[in-house]
């Protein structure tokens, strides 16, 4: 499925889930205004380049597994445009976008095709990428983590009327706050990493995404998003968001060891 109608389609979404993350992460909130707009030309470019392809016989087939997948994203794409004309659902554009970009990321090798060295220019620019953006959400929950676990701390003092204690911590509402914002930043440019990863691991490995580090990051990206969603829609916060955030990063552990032992083999 290597073309240029579904490497632009794949572009724009991909530009997408930028707009969605800056929004996200409150690092540029306006940028909401061109993430649906631009989720829309995706999706009417993956239109034309599903056409493309069944008229002109490219593969995949459109009767294929991979032909069928490729055509359940732009449907489902098209269904949120749809609904979100009636009804601002910007959290769900914000899950929507990336995972449509991974999908057809992976769509777009159509599982075997011979990798060129066009691939391998783009393997150079996507793994610094992924590592950065994977780096600086794990710090970002690093420090959501530190803030959640001082958070229970200062509780804990709380309700066995213990007072401040030693060390000194600072309430509950600055270490909340601390957290929140660092789960709100990091989660875009975690999100944005498990985008590149999984679409250079389809690319540029044999064995593809289904390894440990990759599945696991996955569902931790899973977590994080359940968490986003119930901060955003309810508000909410204690204890609870505390500990389900320390579960988070206790549960990125594993991937950085699974990844170092990798490395280092």
């Amino acid at each position: 499925m290597h073309s240029a109608p579904m490497t632009i389609a794949l572009a724009f979404y991909a530009l997408s889930t930028v707009f969605y993350m800056l929004y996200l992460s409150g690092l540029r909130p306006r940028a909401l205004v061109f993430a649906a707009p631009t989720l829309a030309v995706a999706a009417f470019v993956h239109l034309g380049a599903i056409g493309w392809h069944h008229v002109s016989g490219a593969p995949p087939p459109i009767k294929s597994a991979y032909g069928i997948l490729n055509l359940a994203v732009f449907v489902v794409v098209v269904a949120f445009l749809v609904v979100s004309l009636f009804k601002k659902m910007p959290l769900a554009g914000a899950f929507l976008a990336p995972i449509a970009t991974m999908f057809v990321g992976t769509l777009l090798n159509n599982a075997g095709l011979p990798v060129t060295p066009a691939h391998l220019e783009f393997f150079r620019f996507v793994t610094p990428v992924h590592i950065v953006t994977a780096a600086i959400g794990f710090s970002c929950f690093a420090v959501a983590f530190v803030a959640s676990s001082l958070m229970l701390v200062v509780d804990h003092r709380m309700r066995e009327k213990l007072g401040r204690g030693w060390p000194p911590l600072p309430p509950i509402s600055t270490l909340e706050k601390v957290s929140f914002t660092a789960v709100r930043i990091g989660f875009p440019f975690y999100t944005l990493g498990i985008v590149l990863g999984v679409i250079w691991a389809y690319w540029g490995r044999p064995e593809g995404v289904l390894i440990p580090e990759y599945v696991l990051g996955a569902l931790v990206w899973l977590l994080y998003a359940v968490l986003m969603v119930l901060y955003a829609v309810s508000g909410w916060r204690g204890r609870k968001a505390a500990a389900l955030t320390i579960f988070g990063f206790i549960s990125t552990l594993p991937i950085l060891v699974m990844y170092a032992l990798r490395r280092l083999s």
